[in-house]
């Protein structure tokens, strides 16, 4: 072999190791993962997708076309809407029955209406994410919500790729990392749906890091483009959900902690500080405005109540024999021992969909093997600040579920849903993942790969189970997906497809994302050791 041959050869993969670690690589590969979760299920199958698709209908330009008064004096918040909407989740809570009932007895015609008083006409939630959502509704209920769901994935891919761009490169490895760890299976799930949930766990796991490097970067450019990302991400979280908004607030408060700046000889705040300081307060005002407005905060702050334990209310149940016995004082003693179980939920749910769709332990067992297993190389790199940031937002992990739990009466596994905290625990391991000094986690190539395959094989297995249950329901055998398929998408791929092309797509994100927290090579070290010729 010839110089000449040799040196294009290795020019060539030097080109192809420069793509493959390609900030467009990566979120080519993401935005293919994504795709496919948004196909992984039918319209309908997040928690009260009834609720939100309808509100979303009744808020849009069409809403006089599609969502009428219904002129009933018992009911000022009845709405005339397609029957389809009230209607769109009729496989919940039967893990057994596919998503066939959208079939040929169901009516999409959008001339065929009923009346439905579940809708955010009452103001239960803030109205942001209904009225963005709902200028893409129509006539065509399946192809409109469809646009919707592909609507909010381009919105946290466009603010993602934006914040990568923007932001220093020790602080990338807690934007990709956090998001990774935090994906399997319910943060992909929920960021696909039409369930204003998927923009409260995107708004707040991106707006706090994009102030925190607003705050501390020096050039004036990059900080208006970090300082837009934080409104927009911000707006998007508090506008989605009223709980959001406090997430937001305590992003805010966070950031305070970490980057907080005195005069010299004083505790007074520095004036670079105090101007920097503006931009979050007037959010930290709007965040609160909209937390205090939504009736959905008002319920949960005094109590959902329900103490069911039923699907519907997010509880697994645990018999009537335990009702006597978690009652008064020994009902917060019964939630602080069970407490786990609930964060245990907020990565690998037992109940994705309307709580209906069990994951197996292997999802569980890899995801929180890779989430432990980074907080505790995490630990050795806290700083005093970000250890103050990291118990902050533990003790609200903590303390919140308890008194809202408290509050109504209720046991862990009862109305309190572990998709309410992931916000939370975006922004935690967030928080873990910043490091000391310019320093962050790294691993060696044994460990870093070991995490990406836990990842990838959690994500391979619960994508699949969550395609599952709605193509032939849970109980369905067998590899192939597309086999004894009750119902699918009118794609020109099949089930299998998708399912293959997204679970690649996840695991190669994951690749692209292992030199991210690859520890250096020790040069001074290997060239010691290695021998003279």
């Amino acid at each position: 072999m010839n110089d000449t041959t040799s040196a294009a050869r290795v020019g060539w993969r030097q080109r192809v190791r420069a793509a493959s670690r390609s900030p467009i690589t990566g979120l080519a590969l993401a935005a293919l993962a994504l795709l496919a979760w948004v196909y992984a299920s039918p319209i309908g199958s997040s928690p009260d997708d009834d609720y939100h698709l309808t509100s979303s209908w009744c808020a849009g330009p069409t809403a006089s076309e599609f969502c009428a008064d219904a002129d009933n004096p018992d009911d000022a918040t009845a709405r005339i809407v397609p029957e389809a909407l009230p209607e769109i989740a009729c496989f919940a809570y039967d893990s057994e029955a596919s998503a066939a009932c959208q079939g040929d007895e169901f009516s999409w015609d959008p001339s065929v209406t009923t009346e439905t008083s579940r809708s955010n006409v009452g103001g239960g939630y803030p109205p942001l994410y209904y009225a963005v959502t709902g200028l893409f509704a129509g006539g065509d209920v399946q192809l409109s919500a469809l646009i919707m769901r592909l609507f909010s994935v381009v919105l946290f891919l466009g603010l993602a790729a934006a914040l990568w761009m923007l932001l220093p490169g020790h602080r990338r490895p807690a934007l990709v990392w956090g998001w990774l760890l935090a994906a399997v299976p319910l943060g992909a799930f929920f960021l696909t749906s039409n369930n204003p949930s998927g923009w409260a766990i995107a708004g707040v796991g991106l707006s706090w890091l994009a102030l925190l490097a607003y705050v501390d970067e020096p050039d004036r450019r990059r900080a208006i483009g970090l300082g837009a990302v934080f409104v927009v991400a911000a707006i998007m979280a508090a506008g989605a959900r009223g709980d959001a908004a406090l997430f937001v607030g305590l992003g805010i408060a966070v950031v305070a902690v970490l980057t907080y700046e005195a005069r010299q000889s004083s505790w007074l705040p520095s004036a670079r500080w105090l101007r920097r300081a503006i931009l979050p307060a007037v959010m930290g005002v709007i965040a609160l405005a909209l937390f205090a407005t939504s009736g959905q905060v008002r319920s949960g702050l005094s109590g959902f109540g329900g103490a069911s334990g039923g699907a519907g209310s997010g509880g697994t149940g645990d018999g009537a024999d335990l009702e006597a016995v978690v009652q008064g004082p020994a009902l917060l003693a019964y939630n602080i021992l069970h407490l786990p179980s609930l964060w245990g939920g907020l990565l690998t749910e037992a109940g994705v969909g309307w709580l209906d769709t069990p994951m197996p332990s292997l999802v569980a067992f890899a995801v929180w093997g890779a989430v432990l297993a980074v907080a505790f190389s995490a630990l050795a790199l806290l700083e005093r600040r970000t250890a103050i940031a990291v118990l902050l937002v533990g003790a609200v992990l903590i303390a919140l579920p308890l008194y809202v739990l408290q509050a109504g009466g209720d046991r862990v596994g009862q109305e309190v849903q572990p998709r309410y905290l992931l916000p939370l625990m975006v922004l935690f391991i967030g928080v873990l993942l910043l490091g000391r000094a310019g320093r962050t986690v790294r691993f060696t190539p044994l460990q870093a790969w070991m995490l990406a395959a836990a990842l990838a094989g959690a994500h391979f297995v619960a994508l699949q189970i969550t395609m599952r249950r709605f193509i032939t329901g849970i109980d369905g055998a067998g590899f192939s997906l597309g086999s004894g398929a009750e119902w699918w998408w009118v794609l020109p791929i099949g089930p299998d497809v998708v399912w293959l092309l997204g679970s690649i797509a996840f695991a190669g994100l994951v690749a692209w994302a292992v030199p991210l927290v690859l520890a250096p090579r020790d040069v001074s070290s290997s060239a010691a050791t290695r021998p003279s010729n």
